[in-house]
């Protein structure tokens, strides 16, 4: 069998090949002419206006101007610059900057570029490389070309992180964060004693049964002590199953009054009972007893306590929060068992009394630490009085929860909670220091649903500060300053905290109008001269520091922020002197100085070197 196969004649075949060898060099033509452009225009010409870049709020922001060459960017090619912040292993990939034939002025000409870059601050950036490289695509193949890596800047000022929030370095001392509830004075003459008074549900009629007789004999021994009653307060109270919350409240405050009075007569009360100052407290609905009763209901677990915290504490009208409670499996169960613990009216009795010593307050208190109190040895005032005899902290927390369990008042939860910061604050596992950063935030919510004060809102802000959490400490803190309005004092110590936060969010000036007002202690000026330092005001920055310095000789932060602005000065025999006094203080800001690109033009200096050591 014959096979035909047809060939080319030889001039077709020659045709053929001159067509397939015309294709491929013209594409190595191509290829060839691309790079020879791109190796004849040479690289972009590219500048930042800060090297080294600086550290503002919480990111570095820098402005970066570049030219590309005139001939690289046409309708065939477009270019991209990638830079990047190589740090340590890594690289943190930056914004890349496209430019096309729109970024033309005219054709083959130079293309221009401006763009404010910016990228966000971790820990360990300081000493890297802001660098940057160009690509060069052929729009048609897709290939590419590009220049090796340039270097724009190196390194990172971080300056603004020196502001002092209540962190501290391993070798430092640790500071005492939070703000404390304190008795007034006038308190502090006044024993408080808590009676309930208990009504049939959903009623505010008298209740003269055998539910009340502790009511009523703890009235008589306080008749006993034949001192005078100064001050009685009443607060009615519902459970979630009685109807119509504010006037059943309002009725069981206003009959519960009668009551005291009526009790006071027969039991030979001597004083006159119409004279008693009688505040009658009208409050919106108030889960913290619900809470109370629910942590101690044993017929639940923890999954389901949680379905009740997730309804009370959602952002709902009381009414609808009670339909909601309804629809939990054991809600009939609770209800049952401990709801009549919730109708009532609440009664706190202030009788005048001479004051106890401090000696005698410092020696009951003991019986608290010691565990061997029976409850009610010290009032509330006294309490407190002498948690402020007792600097440590197991003790402050053995007294506060005594005061907790016996009282439950906002001052008890605040306070307690304050303990539970700086015991955090002195935890070695960050496990355990976050668990207990938020039972101390639990305590503050809890303390500010009792009664809203400057101090719990403070102290919400400082437990974000320990979380990192700068946004929401900064609103926290600046609550509490609106809520302090008619406390001059706590406003000045508010606003040390709010002056530091201000550096850290990079409003320098505004900064130093906050702690202008702030207490002067060494922490507060010395964030003073490092807001004025940053905001290039060196005179008054040396003032401050200079001021931090007299204030606490062991302060190193202060001589290293004259340190600083001797820097700024070329003053070198004041540089050495003042961060070796520095460095001798704290061994953070030793391995800090080693470093720190404040001090770069000083780093191969003999004497720096031996000032650091």
């Amino acid at each position: 069998m014959n096979i035909l196969i047809n060939r080319p004649k030889p001039n077709q075949f020659m045709k053929y090949s001159l067509k397939i060898l015309i294709v491929c060099f013209s594409v190595f033509w191509v290829s060839c002419s691309t790079q020879s452009l791109f190796d004849k225009a040479g690289l972009p010409d590219i500048k930042v206006d800060k090297d080294p870049l600086v550290l503002h709020n919480d990111s570095v922001r820098f402005k970066l101007r570049a030219t590309i060459p005139a001939g690289l960017v046409t309708e065939e090619n477009k270019y991209t610059l990638l830079p990047e912040y190589q740090y340590g292993e890594g690289a943190l990939p930056l914004e890349e900057i496209s430019i096309d034939e729109s970024d033309l002025a005219g054709p083959g000409q130079a293309v221009e570029i401006i763009r404010n870059m910016a990228f966000p601050y971790m820990e360990g950036m300081d000493r890297g490389t802001l660098r940057i490289k160009g690509l060069l695509e052929e729009v048609e193949t897709g290939k590419t070309y590009t220049t090796p890596y340039m270097t724009l800047a190196n390194g990172i000022i971080s300056t603004v992180n020196l502001a002092r929030v209540g962190q501290f370095a391993p070798g430092e001392n640790i500071p005492e964060v939070g703000a404390y509830m304190s008795y007034d004075d006038d308190f502090m003459n006044m024993a408080a004693h808590e009676l309930d008074y208990y009504f049939p549900k959903s009623s505010a009629q008298a209740n003269p049964s055998a539910s009340n007789e502790a009511f009523t004999n703890e009235l008589e021994q306080l008749v006993e002590k034949e001192a005078e009653i100064n001050k009685i307060v009443i607060q009615g109270m519902a459970s979630p199953d009685e109807p119509d919350y504010g006037s059943l409240t309002a009725a069981r405050a206003q009959v519960a009054e009668q009551q005291v009075k009526t009790q006071l007569r027969k039991l030979g009360y001597t004083g006159n009972v119409e004279n008693i100052e009688i505040e009658l407290q009208r409050k919106e609905p108030d889960w913290l007893l619900f809470r109370h009763l629910l942590r101690t209901f044993e017929g639940i677990d923890m999954q389901e306590r949680d379905k009740y915290f997730d309804v009370i504490y959602a952002d709902e009208s009381y009414e609808h929060k009670v339909e909601q409670l309804k629809e939990i499996p054991s809600y009939q169960r609770f209800s049952k068992e401990r709801f009549a613990q919730m109708q009532l009216a609440k009664i706190m009795v202030m009788m005048a009394q001479d004051r106890r010593s401090d000696p005698e307050i410092s020696a009951m208190a003991n019986k608290y630490i010691n565990g061997t109190a029976t409850g009610d040895e010290l009032t509330e005032a006294e309490l407190a009085r002498a948690a402020t005899f007792n600097p440590g902290l197991k003790d402050k927390q053995l007294i506060y929860e005594a005061m907790l369990k016996q009282h439950g008042s906002a001052l008890a939860y605040n306070n307690l909670g304050v303990v539970y910061l700086n015991q955090a604050h002195r935890m070695i596992k960050i496990s355990d220091k976050n668990n207990k950063v938020n039972e101390a935030m639990r305590l503050f919510r809890m303390s500010n649903e009792i009664r809203e004060s400057p101090q719990a809102m403070h102290n919400m802000g400082q437990a974000y500060l320990m979380w990192g959490d700068y946004g929401a400490a900064y609103l926290e803190i600046s609550k509490a300053n609106a809520r302090a309005e008619n406390n001059p004092d706590f406003q000045r110590f508010n606003e040390g905290k709010r002056g530091a936060l201000d550096i850290i969010r990079g409003d320098y000036k505004l900064a130093t109008l906050r702690l202008d007002k702030a207490p002067e202690t060494a922490t507060n000026m010395f964030n003073k001269g490092l807001a004025y330092y940053l905001a290039e005001e060196y005179g008054q920055a040396a003032i401050a520091f200079e001021e931090s310095a007299l204030s606490n000789m062991e302060f190193g932060y202060a001589f290293y922020g004259l340190a600083l602005v001797a820097a700024q000065n070329n003053d070198e025999e004041r540089l050495y002197e003042n961060l070796a006094k520095a460095v001798q203080r704290s061994p953070y800001l030793k391995l800090r100085a080693a470093t720190d690109l404040e001090f770069k033009d000083y780093f191969t200096k003999q004497a720096f070197i031996e000032a650091i050591k």
